[in-house]
């Protein structure tokens, strides 16, 4: 499982090899994403790093989350409303989102059954699977009967 530890190891490792600075500001970020929501935006980081360390820019933020993207420990998503979520990536093992249109609540799932249906969809057509997101919109206990 991905700790913190691990993730900035491959932060600090990563900036090393491209020559590129690690900053305090990046280590922050990188600690607040542990200690937020697993399914999060940019704009809703920003504001709670902010709130605790004033000298942090929202472009440091969102610069940050495009390199920890890009380097694999966090993984962008677009689980619809028009702005895109991020969750820890790295030993993450694969799974899908069902998503309340109504509070925008994100529950992940694993299902056999639909992983199989997929190979053979996919096998059925010639294609081979490299990647795949699977959400699925609805309304969740709390908001169904609205």
């Amino acid at each position: 499982m991905l700790d913190f530890k691990t993730a900035l190891e491959t932060l600090r490792n990563y900036l090393k090899e491209h020559e590129m600075r690690f900053t305090t500001e990046r280590m922050i970020i990188l600690e607040e994403i542990f200690n937020f929501p697993p399914h999060f935006d940019a704009e809703k980081l920003f504001i709670h790093i902010r709130s605790k360390y004033n000298h942090i820019s929202r472009a440091t933020v969102y610069r940050a989350l495009e390199l920890f993207d890009k380097i694999g420990i966090i993984k962008k998503l677009n689980l619809g409303g028009g702005v895109a979520q991020y969750e820890l990536k790295m030993d993450l093992p694969h799974h899908d989102h069902l998503i309340c249109v109504v509070c925008g609540k994100v529950i992940e799932f694993v299902d056999d059954t639909i992983e199989r249906l997929q190979q053979e969809i996919a096998e059925k057509h010639g294609m081979e699977i490299i990647n795949h997101q699977l959400q699925i919109y609805g309304r969740c206990k709390e908001h169904r009967k609205q």
